[in-house]
């Protein structure tokens, strides 16, 4: 194990509420399915919600020119509003994702610096 790899480490959990996603008062996504991870590198990093892809309310479409790696999560794929693409790192996700971050496949996570995230009991 390399020595990066001993100090990254990443928790994935089940969340067990409602999470809404919105942007610009509309909402783009809503489920009781998500994930929340929770990760630990050369920094404690915020909490990230995953929601499950068939989730969303709008199409996105990937930003193949833009990309990152992960040591825990493995190789990032971006994405934006399809019609519509805004000039922020909007969305993620990890498609082909390393065997310790398996969970997040097929989720998809937003920067909640540009989206309104919604928590709220199930029921």
């Amino acid at each position: 194990m390399e020595t990066s790899e001993k100090r990254h480490y990443a928790v994935i959990d089940a969340y067990n509420r409602k999470l809404t996603i919105s942007y610009n008062n509309e909402v783009i996504a809503e489920t009781t399915e998500a994930l929340i991870l929770k990760e630990v590198g050369t920094s404690v990093y915020n909490p990230v919600f995953y929601l499950p892809k068939e989730s969303l309310k709008v199409e996105l479409e990937n930003e193949a020119e833009r990309n990152s790696f992960c040591p825990i999560k493995g190789e990032a794929s971006y994405w934006n509003f399809k019609d519509e693409p805004t000039d922020q790192y909007f969305a993620w996700s990890y498609e082909d994702p390393l065997p310790r971050s398996k969970k997040v496949k097929g989720y998809v996570a937003f920067n909640p610096a540009y989206v309104t995230i919604t928590s709220a009991p199930i029921g």
